[in-house]
């Protein structure tokens, strides 16, 4: 199980992964481009559509000049916004990747990168079938790991294929991915 330092530690991760930072290396402010759905503006990939109370508190605090506490409230945020996972998990490095998957995808799209990767109906429910399938998948903790890896780019496909306007974010996404899988194998004991 992970420690409270150790999902810190994730949640920075994600921070680092998402944030943009001025000159002065704090978070700013990134006004969104019209295909990237999320909205009019985010700090540290926490977007004014999908979370919009806490994206208003980041802006005031660093239109404010309050960057360390906007830095601490950002990270403290993504910690809490992907707890969900500690009811799926007790592995550290799965925790870790997951929580990645859920602060991208939502929840529910964690739950069926996770179903996707246990090779069984991805409804992104957390069931006795999903209990029972992941206890014998996590038995080989860097095996999966590379699963969940795959499985992302698996439901990426399926929910927002890389066309259009959207193609342009695919190199992206999948350097993204296997950062996420590299720094969830530091877990690994």
């Amino acid at each position: 199980m992970a420690t409270e330092a150790e999902r810190l530690e994730m949640g920075d991760f994600i921070l680092k992964s998402e944030a943009r930072r001025d000159k002065l290396g704090r978070l700013k402010v990134y006004p969104l481009p019209k295909a990237d759905g999320g909205g009019t503006f985010e700090i540290a990939g926490i977007n004014d559509r999908y979370h919009p109370k806490a994206a208003t508190h980041l802006k005031n605090l660093i239109e404010n000049n309050r960057h360390a506490h906007a830095e601490n409230y950002a990270k403290k945020y993504l910690v809490e916004y992907t707890d969900v996972v500690k009811a799926w998990t007790e592995l550290a490095p799965l925790e870790a990747f997951l929580r990645d998957a859920a602060f991208n995808r939502g929840p529910k799209g964690a739950l069926r990168i996770l179903q996707i990767a246990l090779g069984i109906a991805d409804d992104g429910k957390f069931g006795p079938v999903t209990k029972a399938t992941l206890a014998k998948a996590a038995k080989n903790v860097t095996a999966f790991l590379d699963n969940l890896r795959e499985a992302r780019e698996t439901y990426e496909i399926r929910v927002a294929p890389p066309v259009g306007a959207r193609a342009k974010f695919w190199t992206g996404l999948q350097n993204r991915w296997n950062n996420a899988l590299q720094f969830s194998k530091k877990f690994i004991v």
